[in-house]
This record gives C-alpha cells, sequence and structure tokens, in this order.
C-alpha cells in the first residue's frame, strides 16, 4: 500500500519536483554522508536557521530520530503544500529511512528555491549504521533569530523607535511562552502575544516599542520564558544610537540603567544570590559598600558624585566587575 501511495504521489510530484531550475538560482544543495550530516548537525548546534527535516510516517519518526529533527509526512496529500509553508532561508537537513522518499523531496525543495539543502545519503540506515545517536524525546527549544528592522538613525530624547525581534522553535515539540519581562522605569511597550505557539522550524516575530532614558549609553533587558527554555534580551544603545539586541548567556549578570542616576538594580541570570556589592571610585577608594540588597536587588547611589566607578558583586563563589557611569 504504501508502494502504490509512493508511486501515486511521484507522478503527481513529478511535472513540479523535476521541472528545469532557474539558472539564477544561487541555493546550495548536495547530497552527503551521515558521517558528514553529523559534522553539518554540530556545526550548527547553536544556530538558530538550521532544521533537520524527517519526511518518514510519524508513527516511526516519533519512536526513533535525531535530536530536534521535525517531521513531514512524504505520504501525506498535501505534501507539497507542507514542503512549500516551510522557510526557505533556512539551512535543511534531509532525510528518510533509504533515501527513496528524501531524493523527490530534495528535487522539490531544489526547484522551490530552498536557500540550503543537504540530502543524507542513504537516510536513516546509515546514520545508525555509523553509530550515530537518535532518540525518542520530543522538546521545544527556544532561540533568537534576528534583531532585523533596527532604526539606526540618531534617536531623539522623548521619540520612541520601534524593532523588530524574530524568535524561533529550534526543536521538535510546540513552542509555548509562559512570560515576557519588560524594564520597569523604560517607556518601553510590546505587542509579544503570550498565546502564541510555535511548531517546529516556525518563527515568530513582534515588535517592541523603546523610548530610551537617555542621550548617551544605555542598556535595557527583555526576559522571555518558554516550555523550551527562557532567553534574555539586552538593547544596547550607544551614543543615541540603538546598536543592536543580543542574547545574555546564562552566567552572565547585568546593572541597570548605566548611566545611573539614583539607584542601580542587579540581574542576575545564573540565579545565585549576590551576597556582596562594593563601589570603588576611580581613585581607588571604596565609596559604597552593601551586603544586603535581597529586597528588591538594587542599591541607592544618590550620594555619590557623578563619574566612572567600578562595581564589584559577589554572588556566592563568583566575583563580577562592572563600570558604572553615575549621572544626573
Amino acid at each position: 500500500m504504501k508502494i502504490y501511495a509512493f508511486l501515486i504521489l511521484s507522478v503527481a510530484l513529478a511535472g513540479f519536483c523535476f521541472a528545469p531550475i532557474d539558472a539564477s538560482s544561487a541555493g546550495k544543495y548536495k547530497t552527503i554522508s551521515a558521517i558528514k550530516c553529523d559534522s553539518l548537525v554540530k556545526a550548527n548546534a547553536k544556530n538558530p536557521d538550521f532544521v533537520i527535516l524527517d519526511v518518514r510516517t510519524p508513527s516511526v519518526w516519533l519512536s526513533d530520530h535525531l535530536e530536534g529533527s521535525i517531521c513531514r509526512n512524504f505520504y501525506d496529500g498535501d505534501f507539497a503544500a507542507q514542503i512549500t509553508a516551510l522557510p526557505k532561508n533556512k539551512i535543511y537537513l534531509l532525510h528518510c529511512q533509504s533515501g527513496g522518499r528524501s531524493a523527490p523531496t530534495f528535487a522539490l525543495m531544489k526547484n522551490l528555491n530552498f536557500a540550503e539543502v543537504y540530502e543524507m545519503s542513504g537516510g536513516i540506515n546509515t546514520w545508525k549504521s555509523a553509530s550515530l545517536k537518535t532518540t525518542s524525546i520530543l522538546a521545544p527549544r527556544l532561540m533568537l533569530v534576528s534583531n532585523g528592522g533596527i532604526k539606526k538613525g540618531t534617536i531623539q530624547y522623548g521619540k520612541a523607535d520601534t524593532l523588530k525581534v524574530t524568535l524561533t522553535n529550534r526543536a521538535n515539540d510546540t513552542l509555548k511562552f509562559s512570560s515576557v519581562t519588560l524594564p520597569e522605569g523604560a517607556e518601553f511597550s510590546s505587542n509579544f502575544d503570550l498565546k502564541r505557539k510555535l511548531k517546529g522550524s516556525e518563527d515568530y516575530t513582534f515588535s517592541v516599542y523603546y523610548k530610551p532614558l537617555q542621550h548617551s549609553n544605555d542598556s535595557v533587558h527583555i526576559g522571555i520564558k518558554s516550555n523550551g527554555g527562557d532567553l534574555n534580551l539586552s538593547i544596547i544603545l550607544k551614543v543615541a544610537t540603538i546598536q543592536e539586541i543580543r542574547p545574555i548567556s546564562s552566567n552572565e549578570l547585568k546593572i541597570y540603567p548605566n548611566p545611573a542616576n539614583r539607584f542601580v538594580t542587579f540581574e542576575n541570570y545564573q540565579g545565585t544570590t549576590i551576597s556582596d556589592v562594593s563601589i570603588i571610585n576611580m581613585n581607588g577608594l571604596l565609596v559604597k559598600n552593601s551586603s544586603d540588597i535581597q529586597a528588591n536587588n538594587r542599591i541607592d547611589v544618590a550620594d555619590l558624585p557623578v563619574g566612572l566607578y567600578l562595581v564589584r558583586i559577589t554572588s556566592e563563589d563568583k566575583i563580577f566587575v562592572r563600570k558604572l557611569v553615575l549621572s544626573r
């Protein structure tokens, strides 16, 4: 029955899959060995635009697949439409069981001008023959794709700038958001939709409306929590121009606002307790020390003169040193 369905689908796609390819297409299309596929997977472990596409049946895929792979059933009547709907700008590693279904899919994706597609020669059979790992676990994975849409012109004080941020589900279970945290005290808003759910490889773009606190240097943070992990983003402002939005690593500690006026707030994304904060001026003198900031993770610096300082933060067994500018 499956062979019969395969023949019907192959005939149905024949005129579509194997039509002449536009010579102007700049895409990359290669059939590579399982060992090279493994190297490709490792090289793209942190790439949000990398997708492992398995075109076997869902029941077979569920019980045994490459970690993070998504499934599109080659035997579905709307299979061609499902492939057409995939983001074409991503890098795809394509496979089936032995190559019979991935080959026409590879041709289809090439005809559709996908940017970059790699087909696994011999399918998952060769992957297993090379003693490479598979799994039955399904899990989502939240990643930042891009911070496109940044307006890099000079930002006038009191005027908002609109940023567009794109997230993705890098793995294969449904990604669900649980909370988004925006900075306190800043004129800051977003159209982020907490009800939005992402399937594997799906992107989500939301807007951030940000009115900078000052003309000089600054940074503010967005915290996003989901069942596929947490993502903490930092919006960097330099000389009244928004430079970038970048992820904050899980072991990073931030202080803000910077420059500060009255209060300095500490965010420790590792979750460890901050036990001591020392502020040192440029003459090397200790001008403020606090070992009790747990109530709201901030200290009052209104009594310190304007200038540049070093802040020494002790968090359990780690010590962080950050520069701090005080302005009025």
